[in-house]
């Protein structure tokens, strides 16, 4: 029986694209979607609970002109003991 030798044309692909690498791909994409959904939540959160802190801190750094409140450092407002 004569031995049939297999010629492929230039550029016919014998072998899948990805042959072996289905899998680390696979994973690859899965990380990066885990890893943007846990970004997406972190920022959420982040934003919600840090804005009542960061209101609290900008009101207690304000100083009006018409606030009779005295300043922080300022003790010519306070009673004599």
């Amino acid at each position: 029986m004569a031995v049939v030798s297999f010629s492929a044309d230039p550029g016919d692909m014998t072998v899948p694209f990805l042959a072996g690498w289905e899998l680390v791909a696979v994973s690859l994409v899965l990380v990066v979607v885990l890893v943007a959904a846990v970004s997406v939540i972190s920022a959420a959160r982040a934003g919600r609970s840090g804005r009542a802190e960061w209101q609290a801190w900008l009101d207690g750094r304000s100083v009006r002109a018409d606030d009779p409140s005295p300043e922080p450092g300022d003790r010519s407002a306070e009673p004599a003991h």
